[in-house]
């Protein structure tokens, strides 16, 4: 699995290349973000206030000041829940509060943005990523059910290898070879991610079951 380090810098590029509307260095294990063009106009359209409020919210993430993120994401949340910012927030403050060892917090943010993300590309950020908090919980089972709720095909390679991180995280080898093997089966699959899901399904040849 990528490192937090390796994913935020690979968000990060895409950042300096599509330009500042919105930033999703918090949105990790992308590979890719694929259909935000048609949302980045309509994030354009919010009031320049909470534009830099919520850039404020990243400074603060990028210190990083992991309760003082957390508070201001609440905040922004609470008083702006139907704005696209909002479930942007939740990711910043989610984040922010895994890194803080904070898990319970970042599963609550995560959870908000599930259900109540504007754009549907948020929603499924934030259940790929609750998916894998659970997984690392041990509620294997309702890490799953997050990643059965995601229909698009926008992160359909990411979707099947943590589905096949979370049935070996289970020891459900045959499942875990079954869905990296999708993963691989997908077309346009950038050549990263095709090397370390190989990597994992060759890892698991020696496995039982």
């Amino acid at each position: 699995m990528e490192t937090e380090e390796q994913q935020l810098e690979e968000i990060k590029r895409w950042w300096n290349e599509h330009g500042r509307t919105v930033i999703l260095g918090v949105v990790l294990g992308l590979g890719g973000v694929v259909g935000f063009t048609s949302w980045q106009a309509h994030v354009h359209g919010q009031s320049e206030a909470l534009s830099v409020r919520y850039e404020r919210l990243v400074n603060t993430a990028a210190m990083p000041d992991h309760a003082g993120t957390v508070a201001q994401a609440d905040a922004l949340i609470a008083e702006h829940p139907d704005t696209s910012y909002a479930s942007l927030a939740a990711l910043v403050g989610a984040h922010a509060a895994y890194r803080g060892k904070d898990p319970a917090t970042a599963r609550r943010l995560l959870q908000w943005a599930a259900e109540h993300g504007e754009a549907f590309q948020v929603r499924d950020v934030a259940r790929i990523r609750l998916a894998r908090l659970l997984s690392e919980d041990g509620q294997h089972d309702a890490a799953i059910a997050q990643l059965q709720q995601i229909t698009g095909e926008e992160f359909a390679a990411l979707v099947a290898e943590v589905r096949g991180d979370v049935l070996a995280e289970k020891k459900d080898l045959p499942g875990a070879r079954g869905a990296f093997q999708a993963a691989l089966e997908l077309q346009n699959l950038p050549a990263d991610a095709r090397e370390r899901i190989q990597l994992k399904l060759d890892a698991l040849a020696t496995g039982s079951g």
